[in-house]
């Protein structure tokens, strides 16, 4: 039977420092708080070749997983993870520059599921290529303006792995997603 999953919680990201066929090498983890949701769906290519009037051969090539990531909150602290921009830290500045690039970056979270147990998930690699916050005012309901950040996912290129996921029942297995291996 299949498990749904009923929450998404303890997200954070590890900016990553050297990912090439010898060398992976993630960073310290950075605690993302008010991570609302996180979808993921392969991106692929299909192809065919034609022979003899018909299809000889056919396939997809897989290029990735399109991800979408929707946080209650984004401090400036934390935004060039996901924008590329800097942030001094002095002044409390951040700044976003026309050639700012979003840096490679691991994810890791828990997803509760509908049997309790908690499904646990670690992303090698992903780099993020937009970023949406509306700001608005507050009007006559509670409603926030959350940010949305969609990017790719790709492979750890020396072992091609895009992600692992562990099921666990008890909390002192949690911390399998404080550090990406």
């Amino acid at each position: 039977m299949a498990k749904a999953a009923k929450g998404f919680s303890k997200l954070r990201i590890f900016p990553i420092t050297a990912n090439t066929a010898s060398v992976y090498t993630p960073g310290i983890k950075v605690p993302i708080t008010g991570a609302q949701s996180f979808s993921s769906a392969p991106e692929v290519s299909e192809w065919k070749i034609n022979a003899d009037d018909g299809i000889f051969d056919s396939g997809s090539d897989w290029n990735g997983m399109k991800f979408i990531l929707t946080l209650a909150e984004c401090p400036l602290a934390i935004r060039n993870y996901f924008e590329g921009g800097t942030y001094d830290i002095p002044t409390k500045v951040y700044t976003y520059r026309s050639d700012s690039q979003a840096p490679e970056i691991g994810l890791a979270f828990q997803v509760l599921q509908s049997d309790n147990t908690k499904l646990m998930v670690r992303i090698y690699s992903a780099k993020c290529s937009s970023f949406k916050i509306d700001y608005k005012t507050k009007g006559e309901s509670g409603d926030i303006a959350s940010a949305t950040i969609e990017g790719l996912i790709q492979n750890k290129k020396i072992d091609n792995v895009v992600k692992d996921e562990k099921e666990t029942v008890t909390d002192a297995d949690l911390t399998w997603i404080d550090t990406l291996v």
